[in-house]
């Protein structure tokens, strides 16, 4: 049975958006992976949607421009994080029951973040078992309900992946450095704030998630 991957968009985009970025990266995995797209429950404004194309140097993404969270102006809060989690515990519960159990996470930018978030909680057993993460371009959420669940290194099997040439790409060190060194694994590549798709980083990334996505007990 493949094991299930929740894949997580980022800010402003949706299911659908991070599902055409990932196209390239799906064959490949096809008989080892089940891919699960969904959408953030929040809607961003229009204005943060211009203005993290602007911020990051892309092109605005296609609505429905929506955000797993917002983050209050000091960091402390992020606004809609507990809509969030559950929404996302029903997600989780339910295709781990279709998939026979073994459930990964896939996040990218936000997105990563979230995943990160809830690979601590599982960690902790307030959150369904997940079996590894991948985390792309991502940073440490800040919020005060968050930020604890990293006070010791996850254990969780993780990659860390992020480009030299994205500006965003000075936050993914330091989520890296909340996991443990023992199970994390790491890739930068030369590109912007995108996931690897092609060549020799789409490649690792593919590997990786193929050795994790075997079931252990066969």
């Amino acid at each position: 049975m493949p094991t299930t991957l929740i894949a997580l968009h980022g800010f402003t985009m949706n299911g659908a958006g991070l599902r055409y970025m990932l196209e390239d990266l799906m064959p490949p995995l096809a008989d080892v992976v089940r891919w699960v797209f969904p959408d953030a429950p929040h809607t961003a404004s229009p204005e943060s949607a211009l203005g993290i194309a602007a911020l990051l140097g892309v092109f605005r993404a296609k609505p429905p421009n929506l955000e797993w969270w917002n983050a209050s102006e000091d960091g402390r809060t992020y606004n809609g994080w507990d809509t969030t989690r559950e929404s996302l515990r029903s997600i989780v519960e339910r295709e781990a029951a279709l998939g026979g159990g073994r459930v990964g996470v896939f996040g990218f930018s936000q997105g990563a973040a979230v995943a990160a978030a809830l690979a601590g909680l599982s960690e902790q057993g307030a959150f369904p078992k997940l079996d590894f993460a991948v985390l792309v371009a991502g940073f440490v959420p800040r919020a005060d309900a968050i930020a604890p669940l990293f006070a010791v290194p996850l254990r969780i099997p993780s990659l860390h992946v992020w480009g030299s040439s994205d500006s965003f790409a000075r936050h993914a060190p330091a989520l890296r450095d909340r996991f443990a060194p023992e199970t994390r694994a790491e890739l930068e590549w030369p590109g912007r704030h995108v996931v690897p798709t092609s060549g020799a980083p789409a490649e690792a990334l593919i590997d990786f998630v193929r050795r994790h996505s075997a079931d252990p007990g066969r």
